[in-house]
């Protein structure tokens, strides 16, 4: 349509888990992006975009995200808001991929999440609910 060419990506932990069965079986997917690598989103695209297949599923060991900023539809109004903190998991249940898939445990700086909450605050949140796999491990290591 409008000569662009559709490209079907697989993103998240699951997809870096299947990533060759989706990629060999599965002749619609065109990309598979992990969960560290959405910065790279655009590079994978753009490769598939052009007829090849693109792939990123490299684990990080750093990687929280904490600079950017969630965008919230506009015109909904709420109470409530979702938070995210830290990514991973150090646990290593054997029923659970999380470590497998999202790495080690890394928490974002307080300061950020404290700004993020004061931003929710200016736009009428009043209820935080803070994310991450296991967020009782929450650590600032520079607090």
């Amino acid at each position: 349509a409008g000569g662009r060419t559709q490209v079907v990506g697989v993103l998240g932990c699951m997809a870096e888990r299947l990533k060759e069965d989706l990629l060999k079986e599965e002749t619609l997917v065109n990309f598979i992006v992990g969960p560290d690598a959405y910065r790279d989103l655009p590079n994978l695209i753009r490769s598939a975009g052009g007829g090849m297949q693109a792939m990123n599923v490299r684990l990080s060991f750093e990687e929280t995200y904490s600079d950017i900023d969630p965008q919230r539809p506009s015109g909904i109004e709420g109470v409530s808001a979702w938070l995210s903190i830290m990514r991973g998991c150090n646990n290593m249940c054997s029923f659970c991929v999380v470590p497998f898939t999202r790495g080690r445990e890394r928490s974002r700086g307080l300061e950020g999440i404290v700004e993020e909450v004061r931003r929710l605050e200016d736009q009428g949140v009043r209820e935080v609910t803070l994310l991450g796999q296991n967020v009782n491990s929450y650590w600032d290591k520079n607090w």
